[in-house]
């Protein structure tokens, strides 16, 4: 009796050309798991170093720049203007050192991150306003603020 080609199974060509498919199907998806872990991690520190420039600009925030009764201008310690390289060096005290919960370090030894900012004026024309600026890098951390894992800025202006 004739048998039908459907009655006689696969061929081995055909059985190697579908595991070739496969296998290369599976290395696609394997690839697409360790890129998706990569940016996880990274979306993860990012994050992380996002929140510690917010944490750091909202307490640069809260410091004194008003005026006082007598109408005499009255400044923090801390907003008071900083050298202009303070972003792309560790120039105390405009930097700390963080560790994987966020808290303060004494050095860069402990950290995964590190916090500069910089405070400057914005010129004569506009004595009553301040640009703070915070950069947030992971250890061992650059010279360029480019490089920062997150950089915020904000203006602030005297209030009577």
């Amino acid at each position: 009796m004739f048998q039908h080609a459907s009655d006689r199974g696969f061929t081995l060509f055909e059985t190697l050309v579908a595991t070739s498919i496969l296998v290369t199907a599976l290395a696609g998806v394997a690839q697409l798991f360790i890129l998706g872990t990569q940016l996880t991690r990274q979306a993860g520190r990012s994050g992380m170093a996002l929140v510690a420039a917010q944490d750091k600009i909202e307490s640069l925030r809260g410091q004194a720049f008003t005026y006082d009764t007598d109408g005499v201008a009255v400044t923090a310690p801390a907003l008071q203007p900083s050298p202009p390289e303070t972003l792309s060096a560790d120039t105390e005290p405009y930097v700390d050192w963080l560790d994987m919960d966020g808290a303060q370090r004494d050095s860069a030894d402990d950290a995964i991150l590190i916090r500069r900012w910089r405070v400057s004026s914005l010129g004569a024309t506009t004595p009553d306003a301040i640009a703070i600026e915070v950069c947030v890098f992971r250890v061992p951390g650059t010279a360029d603020p480019r490089g920062a894992d997150a950089c915020l800025s904000t203006i602030r202006t005297r209030q009577p």
